[in-house]
């Protein structure tokens, strides 16, 4: 949504708190120790966060369990941070949201991405893509250095190799033609210190496409698993990128490569820098921005998964 429509919107702190205890408790409030609903439960006006519970005699936080739990931040800052995450195609970083609400304190700032992509994170991704999709792999990290500058030039030619062999992190994406929702996770190594095997790429697929689907791939050999009977019935058809980029007839992978595209440029324009540690949050945020293409449903949705 706009700044102005924010604005009209969320006018008090007051509207934004009820904004999220509508989104956490829907029509009626309960209480968490008793399970007492509505009638005997009291907004306390000293302290509008808190409800009493006069059945049990507790007091309890409305905010217990979300991201805003224990903030000393008027509310109406995270639901614009929030706002600003979904409506930013490449991210927002920390410095510039603190920026953007006037915060003082930069960790501040980045404690409030990081508790948002958590929230986006929990977005359930099960069996939800069908028809066909794409599933391809990218690196993520930076140039690989030279072992030492007085090593010969081979020895730093096979350190610095591009693409499949190198160094960086490995991150596998399926998207769904015709939704164009995407599904993004980081390859991590298996127990014996391989990654993007066959299993792994159709651990990735098995999560998140219904039986029967049909799979667009390049000639990676570890698709080739997708090419012998599986549970799922998943049918692959595949794109010699050595040769062309498109076989016809819809047979490519240049929607998930898009995705890549957009991802990079928001991890070098506007993060610079992410850590591996961090990878798959941020990776997440993309994902979600992407999968939600209506701002208003999209931020309703994310306070929905920062109130769970």
């Amino acid at each position: 949504m706009t700044y102005f429509e924010f604005q009209q919107m969320f006018q008090t702190e007051q509207d934004a708190l009820n904004f999220i205890i509508e989104k956490k408790y829907g029509d009626e409030l309960y209480c968490p120790k008793c399970g007492t609903v509505h009638k005997k439960l009291y907004r306390q006006h000293y302290k509008p966060k808190n409800v009493y519970c006069d059945n049990c005699k507790n007091e309890f936080s409305v905010l217990t369990g979300t991201i805003f739990e224990n903030t000393h931040l008027d509310l109406r800052m995270w639901l614009y941070a929030i706002n600003l995450v979904i409506i930013s195609r490449k991210g927002i970083s920390a410095m510039q949201l603190q920026r953007e609400l006037g915060m003082k304190s930069y960790k501040g700032a980045w404690r409030m991405m990081k508790l948002i992509r958590e929230a986006m994170g929990k977005e359930e991704m099960n069996e939800v893509f069908e028809a066909i999709v794409e599933i391809d792999e990218t690196y993520v990290g930076g140039k690989p250095r030279k072992k030492n500058k007085h090593d010969d030039k081979e020895d730093n030619d096979h350190f610095n190799k591009r693409g499949r062999g190198t160094s960086k992190t490995a991150i596998v994406g399926v998207k769904e033609r015709g939704t164009g929702k995407v599904h993004a996770v980081v390859a991590n190594k298996d127990k014996e210190g391989k990654k993007l095997t066959g299993k792994q790429l159709f651990k990735v697929l098995d999560k998140v496409c219904k039986p029967n689907t049909k799979v667009m791939t390049d000639q990676f050999s570890g698709y080739n698993i997708l090419d012998k009977e599986n549970d799922k019935n998943f049918v692959r058809l595949q794109v010699d990128h050595n040769v062309i980029y498109s076989m016809g007839n819809g047979i490519h992978t240049n929607g998930i490569e898009s995705f890549w595209a957009l991802l990079k440029r928001g991890i070098h324009g506007i993060f610079h820098h992410v850590s591996v540690a961090y990878l798959q949050s941020y990776i997440n945020e993309f994902c979600f921005r992407l999968n939600y293409r209506n701002n208003d449903e999209a931020f309703d949705r994310l306070v929905c998964l920062a109130v769970k």
